[in-house]
C-alpha cells in the first residue's frame, strides 16, 4: 500500500491533484502561503514541544514522588501522561512530517504524518475518557462516604486508566480498517464523556448545596464534612476548567473537519489544519498551570521540588566556593 502511494506522489508531486495516505487525504500543492503556514506552525510545535515536555513531567515526577499524591482520587496522572504524549511525539512529529514534505520525501511524509495522527487522535481520547473518570470518582467520594475507600482502590485506579489507554489505541487503530466506523465511534465518545462529565459535576453541585444548606444546623464534627464537601466541588471545578479548555482549543479543529467533509483537502483546509493542530497542542503546555492554580497540592509539591532544587543549587556553589 505504502509502494503504491509513493510510486504515484512521484510522479504528483508537482502538481495539485490528492494523494492518500492510508486514512489522511494528502495535497502536495505548494504557494507561498501553505509554505509560511508551515514555517511558523513548525516553529511554534518544536518551541512548545520542550515546554509542553518540561511542564507535564513535572506534574507526573512529583505525583510519582509524593506518596500523598498516591490515592485514587489522582487519576490527573494519566491525564498528564496524555499531555506528556503530545509533547514528547506529537508536536516534533509535527514538525518532521513538514520537514519531509519540504524536501519531497512522501514515503517519509507519509509515515510520520500516519505516526503524528494516531498519536494525536489516542491522548485525545486519554484526556476526554479521564476527565470523566476524575468526575465520576468525585461524585463517588462524595456519594460512598467511608465505602469510597473500600471500593475506588488505587490497583483498580491503575487497571481503569490501563483500560483506557488500551481503548484508545484500539479506537484510533481502527482508522486502518473503516474510517467512516472510525469517525462515528470518535463522535459517540466525545459525546459520551461531555455528557458523563456534566451530569457528573451537575449532581456534585446540587450534592455541595444542600450541605451548604446544612452548614448552620451541622455540628463541628458535620461542618468538617461539609469543607471536605468544598474540597470536592473545587476539584471538580478544576475538571471543568481542563474540558472547557479542551473545547474551547478543540472548538476551530472541529470547524475545520466540517470544512474539510464540505470542500475536501483544499489547500485553504491544508493551512487551516496545520494552524488549528497547533492550538490544540498548545492546550497540553496550559494544562500544568491549571493543575497548580486549581490544586494545592500540586502547586505545594511543584514549589517544594524547585525550592529542593534551589537548595541542592546553593549549596553546591557554597563548597565551590569554599574549595577556592
Amino acid at each position: 500500500m505504502v509502494n503504491f502511494v509513493v510510486t504515484i506522489s512521484t510522479l504528483n508531486m508537482n502538481n495539485t491533484s490528492l494523494l492518500h495516505c492510508y486514512f489522511l487525504s494528502v495535497n502536495v500543492e505548494q504557494t507561498k502561503d501553505t509554505f509560511i503556514a508551515s514555517i511558523l506552525t513548525s516553529i511554534l510545535n518544536a518551541v512548545f514541544s520542550l515546554m509542553t515536555t518540561t511542564g507535564n513531567f513535572i506534574i507526573l515526577y512529583v505525583i510519582w514522588k509524593k506518596q500523598e499524591l498516591h490515592s485514587p482520587s489522582f487519576i490527573l496522572f494519566s491525564l498528564a501522561a496524555s499531555d506528556l504524549v503530545v509533547g514528547v511525539i506529537c508536536q516534533p512529529f509535527f514538525v518532521a512530517y513538514h520537514i519531509a514534505e519540504f524536501v519531497g520525501d512522501f514515503n517519509a511524509y507519509c509515515v510520520l504524518r500516519i505516526i503524528q495522527s494516531l498519536f494525536s487522535y489516542a491522548a485525545t481520547s486519554v484526556s476526554l475518557a479521564t476527565l470523566s473518570g476524575i468526575s465520576i470518582d468525585r461524585l463517588l467520594a462524595l456519594t460512598l462516604h467511608l465505602r469510597y475507600n473500600t471500593v475506588v482502590t488505587f490497583r483498580r485506579t491503575v487497571l481503569a486508566n490501563f483500560a483506557v489507554w488500551i481503548g484508545s489505541a484500539a479506537l484510533v487503530l481502527v482508522n486502518f480498517w473503516k474510517i467512516t466506523v472510525w469517525i462515528f465511534l470518535a463522535v459517540a465518545g466525545l459525546l459520551l464523556t461531555f455528557l458523563v462529565t456534566a451530569l457528573s459535576t451537575l449532581k456534585i453541585f446540587r450534592i455541595v448545596r444542600r450541605h451548604q444548606r446544612q452548614i448552620s444546623q451541622q455540628q463541628q464534627s458535620v461542618q468538617r464534612n461539609t469543607v471536605n464537601v468544598l474540597r470536592l466541588r473545587k476539584s471538580s471545578v478544576t475538571v471543568l476548567y481542563v474540558y472547557g479548555l479542551i473545547l474551547i482549543f478543540y472548538l476551530p479543529l472541529l470547524v475545520t473537519i466540517f470544512m474539510y467533509n464540505s470542500t475536501g483537502y483544499t489547500t485553504r483546509v491544508k493551512i487551516a489544519f496545520d494552524c488549528v493542530t497547533t492550538v490544540v497542542f498548545i492546550g497540553s503546555f496550559l494544562n500544568p498551570f491549571v493543575y497548580c492554580w486549581r490544586m494545592r497540592e500540586i502547586r505545594r509539591a511543584v514549589k517544594n521540588l524547585f525550592r529542593m532544587n534551589q537548595n541542592e543549587v546553593t549549596s553546591l556553589e557554597s563548597r565551590t566556593m569554599s574549595r577556592q
